[in-house]
């Protein structure tokens, strides 16, 4: 019988974030008969990294200084050196880190990456505000992705988007985001109660790209056809005096709250009428597929992205063409004359179907196996690390 694979997941913390969520549905559900997972950080402690199963290994880089700490070079090379895995796993910042020392890999060391950002969308925003600064990050970022074996994009959107940074490739695969949903279920049953009547919620960074800035004047459109409507914000962010100061100049004071971080949104969640999220771009919004999960039916924005992946207008919300108050209003209008013919087991139970942990996790699976047998055709099309069998038991 052949050995496990053993694959070292990688990123900077195992906290509240969406993409540590997502490693830690796959390092809890990974199959052990195939897979012998370790995990290496740069931050110890974090919610998901104290609830993470007792049998994964886990390695704290950590650094003498901030710049060490987010981009531990020498101690992840130092790291992979020694625990020579035959895959290694990288998510958000743990991309660079990897793919910049990945040629000083153990010779039969494979990289798989997880793209968590639109990264042309991104760059655009960033070299905006800092030319210099992002160019360089930017050629980086390609140069990162090039070396690795394979690249988990979150949606075809993502994908093409990716090309456009790096070129043609093989090895691209398209994977949604993993959730438990029985799990979500669970965490609902506590009791929960949202003001107003109907009652929106939003979940998620207070920042540019959450358009949460062209979501409030739509609200203050909304509130003459709906005099009880109130919309609850979750998270906090740079974002939040600008915020503030909308709602005041709006009189939104009895339409809107701005209700600070949650551990703990789910229970919320469902009892909520409707999830808003009126990004300007977003990779694979988790909060969209937490509310899902709970049955709570959505309005998202067309934006670059997964969002028009998860919307099935009619069945489990609706998709706003645009991020612009007349859009939003139109489709958070829509949402909610449909709300007594949304069927919200249906909903969660077409949330399990597409974006089951197991589900996700096999495609996860059958990537690293691909991967460790054979690897795959970089930039330039010659296999990006040496081809290893796998180990004979």
């Amino acid at each position: 019988m052949a050995d496990p694979i053993r694959i070292l997941f990688a990123i900077p913390a195992l906290d509240h974030g969406g993409p540590d969520r997502v490693l830690f549905e796959l390092l809890r559900a990974l199959d052990r008969r195939r897979f012998a997972p370790s995990l290496m950080v740069s931050e110890p402690g974090g919610y998901y990294l104290a609830r993470l199963p007792s049998d994964i290994p886990v390695g704290v880089l950590g650094g003498a200084t901030r710049l060490t700490r987010r981009y531990p070079l020498w101690r992840a090379l130092a790291f992979v050196r020694r625990a020579a895995p035959d895959v290694v796993f990288a998510t958000l910042r743990m991309n660079l880190t990897l793919g910049m020392i990945a040629p000083a890999f153990p010779r039969h060391t494979r990289l798989v990456m997880r793209q968590a950002i639109q990264a042309t969308t991104d760059f655009a925003a960033l070299i905006a505000q800092a030319g210099v600064k992002h160019r360089v990050s930017r050629w980086i970022t390609r140069t990162a992705l090039r070396r690795a074996d394979a690249v988990i994009c979150q949606s075809e959107a993502m994908k093409a988007d990716l090309q456009a940074l790096v070129g043609a490739r093989d090895g691209l695969h398209v994977i949604g985001n993993p959730i438990d949903v029985a799990a979500v279920r669970d965490a609902t049953r506590v009791p929960a109660s949202l003001a107003g009547r109907p009652a929106l919620l939003a979940v998620g960074r207070l920042a540019h790209l959450k358009g949460y800035d062209v979501l409030l004047p739509a609200i203050d459109q909304l509130r003459a056809r709906h005099p009880a409507i109130h919309l609850t914000i979750l998270g906090e962010g740079p974002e939040r005096p600008r915020l503030e100061a909308q709602i005041r100049d709006l009189g939104l004071a009895r339409h809107a709250t701005l209700a600070g971080f949650s551990s703990e949104p789910l229970p919320v969640m469902r009892a909520a009428d409707l999830f808003v999220l009126p990004s300007r771009y977003e990779a694979f919004p988790n909060a969209a597929l937490e509310a899902l999960a709970c049955g709570t039916p959505v309005v998202l924005t067309d934006c670059p992205g997964a969002n028009g992946q998860l919307v099935r207008a009619g069945f489990n919300g609706r998709l706003a063409a645009a991020c612009t108050p007349a859009a939003l209003v139109d489709a958070i209008s829509a949402a909610l004359g449909e709300r007594a013919g949304y069927d919200r087991a249906a909903i969660s139970a077409d949330c399990a179907a597409r974006f089951g942990a197991a589900q996700i996790t096999a495609r996860y699976e059958q990537v690293f196996e691909e991967v460790f047998e054979g690897g795959f055709a970089g930039a330039a099309g010659a296999p990006a690390t040496a081809s290893r069998r796998r180990r004979a038991g």
